[in-house]
């Protein structure tokens, strides 16, 4: 590799909350580590290329301040990882980059392009994708383009041939074994302290969010499995276990956040991580998602002994025919059951909710209501319905009901752009809302996040939570 080839800026672009979340709810919202970056990061050194990463959202960095960074570094090329909803602020910051930096070469990755090549290429100010996972392909990209390689050699990536036409490779297969992955470059982290899960998402600082698997082998059609897959593959217990050693030594981690969607599926492999964990007399505090049927009761009471509080449960749906055209494949029955074994080992509890699946009524809007506040969970997140290029349901959509793709930055979650037949974006905003406030403004939940204020952290609850409760109480 040249020298001169071997220096990349990866960015995570800079994206404000309440552009994120289109409402005051997301100044309660916390900042996770984007993991993929720093795994790219890790990947990147490990083999010979100079790195540095910026997260330009948690350290709130304007297009200017990004301009400077890379003024100082002098990459050859600068890697940015894009969601749909901060498509257009990474695009602005590519203009600008190009703007001051024309031979610098810019590389997009993450799951816009990889569930929307077309939009993402048509701008000219990237000059090449990545599609899916990042780390082998990043590198053999990298390598092609030092070495003068034909790039149609390089799976998984998308280009400008010479006549300026867009330019798809072969896919690349999934990585097998995640273990030969290197951890995170939290090196490249300036502050830990940046990364805080939101208000009541947490018992002890610091906290770090972890991911211990890829890919999800259930069938939702809402789900953006764009970029990981339906094929499930997951670490070792015994990997899991060092990268707990190394933030424990080196962060003083305190609690660890697995952010897995279905972290629990593989029993065997939690009984042998928390095995491990015994025997070097270590113990966390620690938080999960969860498939309601990944779990019974002895399994529950398990975790609660080694260290488990917090569980978050995707529910979707209050209706049982709902469910089933979502696939969701879980029934409301064992929902309350396994929410209910939750409440009695002591275990808190969040449900997710969405509103505005396809077939979905005012009539079944008003069942996940009650549903959400029927079950004893301590805390609800109900996103709109957002149905994502490359998933089923965007692909069968039209049935369903009309979907306005006229601003990406508006596929967010938070806002109607898709609306069943028989409901109106006004419709979906109130109900939005009224969810919220007849599960929050509820006695028990006030007590409960008031007495959280007197506890370690709690004045950053506090602040937390005023600021999201204009969300809650506004008509």
């Amino acid at each position: 590799m040249k020298s001169k080839d071997n220096r990349i800026y990866l960015l995570y672009p800079p994206i404000s909350k309440f552009e994120r979340y289109s409402s005051a709810i997301g100044s309660a919202g916390g900042e996770q580590i984007p993991l993929g970056v720093y795994y790219l990061s890790s990947y990147l050194k490990k083999n010979g290329f100079d790195v540095k990463v910026t997260d330009a959202e948690a350290q709130k960095l304007r297009v200017i301040d990004i301009i400077n960074e890379i003024k100082l570094f002098a990459p050859s090329y600068i890697g940015i990882s894009s969601t749909t909803v901060a498509f257009h602020r990474a695009l602005e910051v590519a203009r600008e980059i190009k703007a001051v930096f024309p031979n610098i070469k810019l590389i997009l990755g993450g799951p816009h392009i990889s569930s929307n090549y077309k939009h993402a290429m048509s701008f000219k100010e990237f000059d090449y994708g990545v599609i899916k996972e990042g780390e082998y392909t990043i590198v053999e990209l990298l390598e092609a383009l030092a070495n003068g390689r034909n790039l149609e050699e390089v799976k998984g990536i998308v280009y400008r041939n010479e006549q300026g036409d867009v330019i798809m490779t072969a896919s690349r297969e999934y990585i097998q074994n995640l273990d030969l992955l290197p951890f995170p470059d939290y090196d490249q982290i300036s502050d830990i302290r940046l990364y805080t899960p939101p208000p009541s998402n947490y018992r002890s600082l610091p906290v770090i969010n972890m991911i211990t698997s890829r890919g999800c082998p259930n069938q939702c059609t809402f789900c953006d499995n764009n970029i990981f897959g339906k094929k499930y593959r997951q670490r070792s217990a015994e990997n899991i276990f060092e990268e707990i050693k190394y933030l424990r030594k080196k962060y003083k981690v305190q609690e660890i956040a697995f952010v897995d969607d279905t972290f629990l599926i593989d029993k065997r492999r939690i009984y042998r991580l928390f095995g491990l964990l015994d025997k070097e007399n270590i113990s966390i505090h620690w938080s999960c998602s969860s498939r309601i049927n990944n779990t019974d009761y002895d399994f529950l009471k398990f975790l609660k002994s080694k260290g488990c509080w917090y569980i978050a449960f995707g529910i979707e749906s209050g209706d049982e025919d709902v469910l089933k055209v979502i696939k969701k494949n879980i029934s409301l029955d064992a929902a309350h059951q396994v929410i209910g074994w939750c409440k009695e080992l002591k275990i808190k509890t969040k449900g997710f909710f969405i509103i505005g699946h396809p077939t979905e009524t005012i009539e079944t809007i008003n069942k996940t209501i009650q549903v959400a506040c029927k079950l004893p969970l301590d805390d609800i997140v109900v996103t709109i319905n957002t149905p994502i290029p490359g998933t089923q349901q965007y692909a069968e959509i039209s049935k369903y009901g009309t979907i306005d793709e006229t601003n990406w930055a508006e596929f967010n979650y938070w806002r109607p752009v898709f609306v069943p037949y028989g409901l109106t974006k006004e419709i979906l905003l109130k109900k939005h809302k009224e969810i919220y406030r007849r599960f929050y403004l509820r006695p028990r939940i006030i007590l409960r996040y008031f007495t959280s204020f007197f506890t370690k952290g709690g004045f950053r609850r506090f602040l937390s939570v005023f600021k999201a409760s204009f969300f809650i109480i506004k008509k």
